[in-house]
């Protein structure tokens, strides 16, 4: 999944980015809330997290903004533990949860998972049935039958995406936008790279990716589709 960090200490955004991006997350990071809103409307992000220790008031502000504009992206606040008022501002203006500072990299990730996977309060399955492929997007595992597929956290990732987007077409930049977050660069060919690996992982399990020529890539249905398991 991928997520923007509203942060303006780098020290703080750092303590965030880390644990998510060694989760295998695609992460982008803006210093101030205002910044957010041009980079929420060029990327698509899966969540939000809004560090309001240093500027509650500005982030708080930005949350209510996005909701008067019935935006449902999920948001997780990160504040001091002692910041009662701005939790419960934050909380009123539309956060979907909190997380107190200081806190155990363990449960941001855990709480993001949470997070995305909640959608808002639009419920997304944990289990994805592909053909006779299972996805586990909670434990962001794969297997076929009972055999784990070992994805690397770049591969995981655009399989996640191809999944949740299954029978559709998408291009390759919507794909490098999905994997890729702050500060990471990759080369020109590398979905190439990336598809063709997880092609020769998935051979066998009956799930197909097709080349698109000029377009991209889809992900197709089996005969008995893509279901969630709820």
């Amino acid at each position: 999944m991928k997520i923007l960090i509203v942060c303006d200490d780098e020290s703080a955004s750092s303590a965030i980015l880390s644990p998510l991006r060694e989760a295998g997350h695609a992460i982008d990071i803006v210093d101030r809330p205002e910044e957010a809103d041009a980079v929420l409307r060029g990327t698509h992000f899966d969540g939000v997290v809004l560090d309001l220790r240093r500027d509650a008031e500005a982030g708080l502000e930005w949350l209510r903004s996005l909701r008067q504009q019935r935006v449902r992206l999920p948001v997780l606040i990160v504040t001091d533990a002692d910041a009662v008022d701005a939790r419960i501002g934050a909380i009123d203006a539309g956060a979907d949860d909190h997380l107190d500072a200081p806190f155990d990299p363990r449960e941001l990730v855990a709480r993001c998972r949470g997070l995305v996977r909640g959608n808002g309060g639009i419920q997304r399955a944990d289990i994805i049935t592909c053909g006779e492929l299972v996805v586990d997007t909670r434990k962001r595992e794969v297997r076929h039958g009972s055999m784990p597929v070992e994805l690397t956290p770049r591969e995981w990732s655009i399989l996640e995406f191809l999944v949740q987007h299954a029978g559709t077409a998408v291009t390759k930049e919507r794909l490098l936008r999905a994997i890729t977050g702050f500060g990471e660069q990759l080369a020109p060919n590398a979905i190439e790279v990336y598809v063709s690996r997880l092609r020769t992982k998935l051979s066998g399990t009956g799930t197909r990716i097709s080349t698109l020529r000029g377009v991209g890539y889809r992900l197709e249905q089996p005969e008995d589709g893509v279901r969630p398991d709820w």
